[in-house]
């Protein structure tokens, strides 16, 4: 009797150690660094896709991979807040916005783009955005709806925004102030 007491207790305290080691087994979740460098764009992006920003720090719109952050977005039909974060060392000079990779995305509407350079703004609500950005042509836009579609053109999909003379007088002022 004594036995099958021990047994039952031991059983007991074994099962109690072992859910209490499950409860506190944690899974490691990949949490976002946030930067003080960073560029964030409210948009309506209606379906999953992929972004690029691609930057400069030496005066010139030459662009490679080496310089660049990719952001994967969860399509939906409201506005959302696309983040994207920088090295805290680089200086821009110029930008280049790559919008999308997905051939089946539909119309996408800019509603602010803001850089934050430690603190220090420039932003470019709703349409003035394209007075600093300029389209390829692979997007169709309208202005007035600050809104634009990607035209599907054969097999090349490659939308994108190159900057223009105005994005980089306002990096230089975040920059150098």
């Amino acid at each position: 009797m004594k036995i099958k007491l021990f047994l039952s207790l031991f059983l007991a305290i074994f099962l109690l150690a072992c859910k209490g080691e499950k409860q506190t087994e944690q899974v490691a979740v990949e949490k976002p660094v946030d930067s003080k460098v960073k560029i964030v764009v409210d948009m309506i992006v209606p379906k999953d896709d992929s972004f690029q920003i691609f930057y400069t720090e030496d005066g010139t719109s030459v662009f490679n991979e080496e310089k660049s952050v990719r952001v994967n977005v969860k399509g939906q039909p409201t506005t959302q807040k696309i983040v994207f974060n920088f090295p805290e060392d680089v200086a821009f000079s110029f930008l280049r916005f790559d919008v999308g990779e997905n051939k089946e995305q539909q119309q996408m509407k800019i509603e602010n783009f803001t850089v934050d350079y430690f603190g220090k703004k420039f932003e470019a609500k709703g349409n003035l955005f394209f007075q600093f950005f300029a389209p390829n042509e692979q997007l169709t836009v309208d202005m007035n709806g600050s809104t634009f579609v990607p035209k599907k053109s054969g097999n090349i999909h490659d939308p994108i925004f190159y900057p223009l003379e105005p994005l980089g007088v306002e990096l230089e002022k975040l920059v150098k102030s």
